[in-house]
């Protein structure tokens, strides 16, 4: 294990990815700049541009990778891990970027040589904001301070060792980064550490008719992935679609319950919530029968 990068090897790679909805990157480098992301000794920033999307000139530190414009999350972290190299490998989502103490703070969980590690998902829309559905949904849990306990992580603020990749070979055509966690915690036995300081915004934005059908597809991803361990009782859990909207609504009220003005913001969407997860369970019960969606554009 080395315990310094190569000459013309840096330290940390950070690969941000985004969906072709999303618009240009106008404010993403400010967001950077604020951060202290760029021009920084041993910090490579690689961005990936879907279809049409736009950049000014990129800082020394920053390259650019240009993908179609339906190339799903997955495969462009791949693109990006494929091309690069690095001691340490960070993943963000160019919806979600990092706070001002996001740098300092993956510098210390690398210093104290964390092989993998996540930070909170904080919101940056105002409460009553509608926008603020989604991360009600996918990441109340995350918000800081996080729970030590927890027992997932968001896939949009994590890092680890590159050499896990050698124990967990999972970049090939795309990498899916929560299954990468997972088998690095039941293979490896190495939990993913929190740390609190390294941050990131939520400020995603969706129409109302590609967030649901979002959902589905993500669901049916993850019907498709637990179909094999399932085996026949995929079947009945298929069938468990009939109450899964419910489940699912009372799991994101309990992951909302340690702030008073998320569970009040939980209950005051409750129908597009509801109507949300809906979506996300006949995804699921497709994915148990029919298996993965075919088309990946709308997972990230």
């Amino acid at each position: 294990m080395k315990d310094q990068p190569g000459a013309s090897e840096p330290l940390l790679m950070i690969a941000i990815v985004s969906s072709s909805t999303q618009g240009d990157h106008a404010g993403l480098l400010e967001s950077l700049a604020s951060a202290g992301l760029l021009n920084q000794p041993g910090i490579r920033v690689c961005i990936a541009l879907a279809g049409e999307q736009a950049m000014g000139s990129p800082d020394d530190n920053l390259s650019l990778f240009r993908v179609s414009s339906n190339t799903p999350f997955f495969e462009q972290y791949a693109t990006i891990i494929q091309q690069t190299e690095s001691r340490y490998i960070a993943l963000l989502d160019a919806s979600c970027p990092p706070t001002e103490g996001w740098l300092p703070a993956v510098r210390q969980m690398m210093r104290n040589q964390a092989p993998v590690f996540y930070g909170p998902v904080n919101s940056g829309w105002p409460g009553k904001d509608s926008r603020n559905i989604g991360y009600l949904i996918e990441y109340a849990q995350f918000r800081q301070p996080l729970d030590p306990a927890l027992p997932e992580y968001p896939g949009n603020n994590i890092a680890f060792r590159r050499e896990l990749l050698r124990e967990v070979p999972l970049v090939g055509p795309g990498f899916q980064k929560t299954f990468f966690l997972r088998q690095v915690r039941d293979k490896l036995g190495i939990t993913p550490a929190a740390c609190n300081d390294m941050a990131v915004t939520y400020r995603k934005q969706f129409s109302w008719s590609y967030y649901l059908r979002r959902r589905y597809h993500h669901g049916r991803l993850y019907g498709a992935s637990h179909a094999k361990i399932l085996g026949y009782r995929r079947l009945l859990y298929a069938a468990g679609i009939v109450i899964l909207p419910l489940l699912r609504y009372s799991r994101i009220l309990r992951a909302s319950s340690r702030a008073p003005a998320l569970s009040g913001n939980v209950v005051r969407f409750s129908v597009p919530i509801l109507a949300s997860e809906c979506a996300w369970s006949m995804g699921e019960c497709a994915g148990y029968i029919a298996g993965a969606p075919d088309d990946g554009v709308f997972l990230d």
